[in-house]
């Protein structure tokens, strides 16, 4: 640096002064010089990842003073030097130019990779792959010359696709900058460091047309997670999690601040997270989870949005405030498994990031510290959308993107697809009858078109020869257009022009909906397609679905057997080694001798002392002393080892009987048919002698552990039951101190979804191979790990007297104890109070203190097997109160030759280490198991895709979503398709398409509308301000890549296609001649009608939805009306804007189907109500629009969206009726100033604020205007008498209806004369006449009176033949004296 720099900087940093390495460390990093460039890539070296560099907790400074704290030391890795830049400046002017990039987004990435060193191990580790950039000397700066960084298009191709825990806990972006702007007219500024597509002109390099999707796909899955913790740090754990990214560097002295006056809460919290199981699922090994809901939460399952597969969820353990593990939702089923008691639910989730600090690891195996986990789950995003798109991206090679002169760089020739070079003649006949009979229409796509009669219009034609000629065709269909119609024709010309070398036709739509509607039209005319996924609804296509033509197939993929079993090789595995965790608590002599964590000597005292204990175990009758010490005097109990492997008759895991290998003996019944190999089973010489009653089945004696005899006094054993015992105290804490927010009942609209979208979403996460009855094996771990051996005291009762098992907590309560534990935790004290009892070795060692001078015979036997309490007792209690807790050093206790001296607490602190080292070896083992499990369910998949690609390769179509494309594109490269047909593509994100292009690809047809609905996104801001809404379609429309545009509409009737005149107006839409011939909606006296009024809309809380109950009441009543006409509930949908809204309609449809049971005999309730994204792509007789946008504040949200509004008025076909606050919509959009405008003025206006009804037999006219209303026609015609003739002759009493006289019933007298009597009917006209009931005295045959009904007195009379009672039965039996 030159001398005038230094001294512009003097002042603010002396360089004269020498660096303080302990306050001022240095930052090294390798850099690699290029000579012929003079450009240095840099990468952080290995000693900065091991001891990075803590800065102070205030924010670095990155202005023009020099920064004196950060020194940077590059290496040339060729020469193996180091070059010392001790001037800051070079690294601070670095960093100032970095952030005046023109390309921030990219500019921020290397500034954010510099910070590496700023972060703690975690994340610099975390971060290694993304460390690397290269810099270029800037000459050209006289004063200044600094480094400046070299734009790496590519690196994106190293980036995570799943967030690391940093990236979500350190956002590099601000809560202030996601928030919206509090003016509602104020445009958001697009977010730093993200990129912006490129709607208008071409991409640099495909590198950087890629990156640039990649980057906006992960930051749209990335920022939902990032506000999410947030989110929950500022509403429910304030005090628990830093301030900013720089108070973790200093988080000892944290100040509470208060949380933000009104937090959006963009997470859904889970409590009392515990590891439960290891489950081996069919492509990865999962744990088990169970969880709570929070205090009051109330979820309805099968409908809730909660949990599905596929989401990323959050867990720590620290309230997000350093600990952090990503994981993924593999299996929560329609509803989850509950736990152990009502309150826990139970799901599947795959770990994939974990704290390398705090691994998440295989649960708490001494059983006394759980970790209890929180979990998270973003409101927004659904992840597995995400993860193929991204990977996918990561792999398209940079010199061979198909179709890159137009994706990339907006090339407007567009040539012929290679395979029509050769072939450019087609004939459009499709019907292969009259191509026989020789009626063919041959064209040559690349010439004019004689004029066929196809059934279609000339923009159709113009279409269809655009996509046959087009090697990249886009057709644009405005609603009721018949784009679909032209695809699937255009399908059907390919398929019958060529043969199977054209390879199968890919065909991939947005939803499975859509997607099974397409392949039916073509189902048709060839049946031989494939439907990629693992469930279709349609009836049509479920014989073709990949998992059925499967089971066709005369024989299974080769090899996949083997992998399996491998594979379940591998899970025994991983099962003996948990078991070892669990089961093994203690250490074995040969690994202390093996890590030579003792000496010989020490080794040698403690196989001494496993050889007295194993001498007493063969010997209970012996007396074995060793120098001075008494061992034992009473038999001793047989050890839990050589218990544990050979355990008595009906000894099983908790007295249950159950042997390890049978059914159901582990994990809950998995159904694992193994039997377990290895040192702890029972070996079994055959099948025979097992079922033998008169042959013993062998065992194998385990050798005794001494260390287990060594650390007795601290063992004890643990119930699965165990933490049963403490709910009752968990649960009055958790009610007297709760935690956190206490939420309501989980009914928020955006929490719920349908059955067709749930359904939707299931069928993109399971995979096509996946079996949808198989039932995954598990083992359980943590507190719900069952043993798989040993036995309970409470089965044998001569083992709780012995002295081995003299210290074990609880014994007096005698519980069915399942494994044995070591309790770190125990005091000396605790073993100089139990029960009176003979002390053994190991008893009397623990009394014994390296440092005391008391002689060891001091201790008194007064030979009854009882040691004096309250004497030989209190005096060594009192010496270990009076020692210093230094006298329990580990360290000093080494240096004595025999463990046996060793006090409890300093075995306990040694024995702690080793196995805290053997666990990890374990664990390491485990994960090493894990991966190759893993690997192998790879392979196993791979072999599938092969055979899959053989069957798909013999059809002629292969139709998946696209997602499904993302997520099998090995199945579509093995495929090696050349046409592919996207179907909907405006409504796809381009990242979409483009991963779904393969490299045999010739022909690529989008279909679709970019008027119509756009691509939705999680977070608003990067459609709003990055155009990540703007499709592959659009950006192709735009460049004006040539396009056709169909013209005539089949679907609306001309009123209400003039709605949409404003959106297509150049060219205009023009009818087709059918929809002039619809019938009139049967009860209104207009078929297009916009309901106008001011009432105030409603802000859900806690959501951003709206709704607004008075337009919500009327489109019910609406609906029930027109139900009333004689609709059916399918011919009317109701839509909306908004999905706060769709629920309140439902709400009021129940109401109304309560209050009239009687007027109709259809359920209101069925009627279809949906949002307007929702219904892109349907139709339906009669529409209701629900607008639901009115305030005081000028504010009408989606409805200024062209494109939704476009699809909201355009699916009706013969009635439309819209209820809204048409004066603030003309306020605030021009295009609804259009709008209304078009429907207004004159005799003829369809808006105002009454709606005409029209009773269709009188003709009269009911205006309404409020809910209410409608009461003037409940009978659904209006408010006349009916006037009407029964058969029975009377008039019909009703008001005005429009239902049947069958279900009328007639109140007025019945006319009906009786021939018998002559008396009139007494009953009304509508019940059944039976017999007279005319009040009458006659005199009978007998000459007796009698009173009462007429019909029932001559029908009686005539059963007695004219007889009164009396008569008859004095006729019948004389004796009988009747009174």
């Amino acid at each position: 640096m030159s001398r005038q720099n230094r001294k512009g900087y003097g002042k603010d940093f002396d360089w004269n002064l020498p660096t303080d390495e302990e306050t001022t460390p240095q930052v090294t990093v390798n850099a690699t010089l290029n000579l012929s460039t003079f450009e240095f890539e840099v990468k952080p070296s290995s000693s900065d990842r091991k001891e990075p560099y803590l800065a102070q907790p205030q924010r670095p400074n990155f202005g023009p003073k020099a920064a004196p704290e950060r020194i940077w030391t590059m290496q040339q890795v060729p020469e193996d030097t180091l070059l010392d830049l001790d001037d800051p400046l070079l690294g601070q002017a670095a960093g100032d130019r970095r952030y005046q990039s023109q390309q921030p987004w990219q500019a921020s990435e290397h500034a954010y990779e510099m910070h590496d060193a700023h972060y703690p191990p975690q994340q610099a580790l975390h971060h290694e792959a993304l460390t690397s950039l290269t810099f270029k000397l800037n000459t050209d700066l006289y004063e200044q010359p600094v480094f400046e960084p070299v734009d790496n298009e590519s690196h994106f191709r190293q980036q995570p696709v799943v967030p690391f825990g940093d990236d979500i806990l350190y956002p590099r972006a601000s809560p202030e900058e996601w928030a919206p702007p509090a003016d509602p007219y104020t445009k958001p500024q697009p977010l730093p460091h993200i990129p912006i597509n490129i709607v208008k002109g071409p991409y640099k390099s495909v590198d950087h047309y890629l990156a640039t999707h990649f980057e906006l796909m992960r930051q749209d899955a990335l920022i939902p997670l990032q506000k999410a913790v947030f989110s929950y740090r500022a509403s429910v754990a304030p005090n628990e999690a830093p301030q900013s990214l720089f108070d973790k560097l200093n988080d000892t002295d944290l100040v509470p601040t208060a949380a933000p006056a009104h937090i959006a809460r963009d997470f859904r919290l889970y409590e009392h997270v515990h590891l439960n199981a290891i489950v081996y699922g069919n492509y990865k090994v999962m744990y088990r989870i169970s969880f709570r809901l929070p205090y009051r939460v109330r979820v309805s399952w099968p409908q809730s949005k909660r949990l599905i597969q596929g989401t990323l969820v959050l867990l720590s353990s620290d309230h997000f405030k350093k600990d952090i593990k990503v994981a993924t939702v593999e299996n929560r089923g329609d509803e989850p498994m509950t736990g152990a008691n009502r309150f826990e639910f139970m799901i599947d989730i795959s770990l994939e990031r974990d704290n390398d600090d705090d691994p998440l690891g295989f649960g708490d195996t001494t059983g006394s510290e759980p970790v209890t986990y929180t979990m998270l789950e973003a409101t927004d995003g659904y992840f597995e959308a995400y993860r193929h798109i991204l990977n996918r991206i990561k792999t398209i090679p940079s010199d061979a993107l198909p179709f890159e002169r137009h994706l990339v760089g907006m090339d407007q020739s567009v040539l012929v697809p290679h395979y029509a070079a050769y072939k450019h003649y087609y004939d459009l006949e499709t019907d292969l009858k009259r191509r026989k009979t020789g009626n063919r229409k041959p064209v040559d796509i690349l010439g004019n078109w004689p004029a066929y009669d196809i059934g279609m219009d000339r923009t159709q034609v113009d279409a269809l020869q655009t996509i046959l000629s087009n090697q990249v065709a886009v057709i644009q269909g405005p609603p009721g257009t018949g784009k679909t119609y032209v695809g699937t024709y255009a399908m059907r010309v390919l398929l019958s022009n060529f043969d199977e070398s054209l390879g199968p036709i890919v065909c991939i739509c947005q939803t499975n909906h859509a997607l099974d509607q397409f392949l039916e039209h073509i189902l048709d005319y060839d049946s031989r397609i494939v439907r990629i996924g693992s469930r279709s609804k349609s009836e049509l296509l479920k014989d073709n679905l990949i998992y059925e033509l499967r089971k066709n197939q005369e024989r299974g993929p080769i090899g996949v057997g083997r992998l399996f079993r491998q594979r379940d090789a591998l899970a025994l595995q991983i099962d003996e080694r948990i078991m070892e965790m669990y089961e093994e608590p203690c250490v074995t002599l040969e690994m202390i001798a093996k890590h030579r964590w003792l000496s010989p000597r020490q080794i040698d005292s403690l196989k001494r002392l496993g050889e007295r204990e194993a001498s007493r175990a063969t010997d209970p009758t012996s007396t074995i002393f060793d120098d001075d010490w008494v061992v034992s005097s009473k038999p001793a109990a047989p050890s839990p080892s050589s218990y544990r492997s050979a355990p008595p008759s009906g000894a099983g895991r908790g007295g249950n009987g159950n042997q390890r290998g049978k059914k159901g003996a582990r994990g809950g019944g998995n159904g694992d048919r193994h039997v377990k190999k290895g040192p702890l089973a029972p070996a079994v010489s055959s099948d025979w002698e097992m079922g033998n009653p008169n042959v013993a089945s062998p065992t194998d004696e385990k050798s005794i552990n001494p260390v287990e005899v060594w650390l007795a006094d601290a063992i004890e054993f643990i119930s699965p039951n165990a933490p049963l015992h403490t709910f009752s105290s968990h649960l009055k804490d958790e009610l007297l101190n709760p935690k956190g927010l206490v939420f309501d009942d989980d009914n928020a609209e955006e929490d719920l979804v349908d059955e067709d979208e749930m359904g939707e979403i299931k069928l993109n996460f399971f995979d096509a191979m996946d079996s949808p009855m198989r039932k995954n094996r598990f083992i359980n771990i943590d507190r719900a790990y069952k043993g798989s051996s040993g036995a309970s005291m409470a089965d044998d009762p001569s083992l709780r007297g012995a002295a081995y098992y003299g210290h074990v907590v609880g014994t007096s309560s005698q519980p069915q104890f399942e494994r044995k534990i070591v309790n770190y935790k125990k005091k000396v004290e605790t073993t100089l109070h139990q029960p009176a009892q003979k002390s053994t070795t190991k008893a009397k060692a623990t009394t014994l203190s390296f440092f005391d001078d008391s002689d060891d015979g001091d201790d008194d036997d007064n030979g009854d097997g009882n040691s004096d309490t309250s004497s030989n007792n209190a005096a060594p209690a009192a010496q270990f109160q009076e020692n210093d807790d230094q006298h329990m050093v580990l360290e000093r206790w080494m240096k004595e030759d025999d463990v046996t001296l060793w006090p409890l607490p300093v075995r306990l602190q040694a024995h702690k280490k080793w196995i805290a080292i053997r666990n990890q070896q374990l664990e390491m083992a485990i994960q090493g198991l894990i991966q190759r499990y893993n690997r192998l369910c790879k392979d196993i998949r791979s072999i599938y895709v092969e055979s899959d690609a053989a069957i798909c390769r013999k059809s002629r179509v292969v139709g998946m979503t696209s997602t499904a494309a993302a997520k099998y594109h090995d199945l579509l490269e093995a495929m090696k398709p050349k046409v592919m047909v996207v179907e909907e593509a405006a409504e796809m994100l381009e990242s979409h398409i483009v991963t779904a292009l393969t490299a045999s690809l010739e022909h690529l047809i989008l279909i679709g509308d970019h008027q119509q609905l756009r691509p939705s996104t999680a977070v608003h801001t990067l459609s709003r301000c990055h155009n990540m809404n703007v499709s592959l379609f659009e950006r192709l429309v735009a460049n004006e890549v040539p396009f056709t545009r169909l013209s005539h509409q089949r679907r609306m009737r001309p009123s209400i296609r003039a709605l949409i005149n404003p959106i297509y107006s150049d060219p205009p839409l023009q009818d087709h001649a059918a929809v002039s011939q619809y019938p009139d909606v049967r009860g209104m006296a207009e078929n297009m009608f916009f309901l106008a009024h001011e009432e105030l809309e409603e802000s859900q809380q806690e959501t951003a939805s709206k709704s607004n109950p008075h337009e919500a009441q009327m489109a019910a009543c609406l609906a029930m009306y027109l139900l009333k006409q004689g609709y059916k509930p399918n011919e009317i949908t109701i839509i909306t804007m908004y999905a706060g809204q769709r629920s309140t309609i439902k709400q009021f449809l129940r109401n109304e189907r309560n209050n009239d049971r009687f007027a109709i005999d259809v359920d209101p309730t069925e009627i279809h109500v949906s949002s307007v994204d929702g219904y892109q792509g349907e139709e339906n007789k009669i529409i209701i629009l629900s607008l639901v946008r009115s305030n005081v504040h000028g504010q009408i949200g989606f409805l200024k969206v062209a494109n939704r509004v476009c699809v909201g008025l355009s699916r009706a076909k013969h009635g439309m009726y819209i209820l809204g606050n048409a004066r603030l919509l003309c306020d605030k959009s021009d295009l609804w100033n259009e709008i209304v405008a078009s429907i207004e003025g004159g005799d003829n206006s369809k808006i105002g604020t009454e709606l005409v009804l029209k009773c269709e037999k009188h003709k009269n006219k009911t205006r309404i205007q409020w809910p209410v209303d409608f009461v003037e026609v409940k009978e659904g015609g209006c408010n006349c008498n009916c006037g009407a003739i029964l058969n029975c002759g009377h008039q019909c009493p009703r008001k005005c209806h429009t239902y049947d006289h069958d279900r009328v019933r007639c109140e007025e007298p019945c006319k009906t004369i009786f021939p018998e009597c002559g008396h009139a009917c007494q009953r009304s006209c509508s019940l059944d006449c039976g017999t007279c009931t005319m009040e009458v005295t006659l005199t009978l045959a007998c000459r007796h009176t009698v009173s009462g009904a007429c019909g029932k007195i001559r029908r009686e009379a005539r059963s007695r033949n004219g007889q009164c009672t009396r008569c008859y039965m004095a006729k019948v039996t004389p004796t009988a004296d009747y009174v």
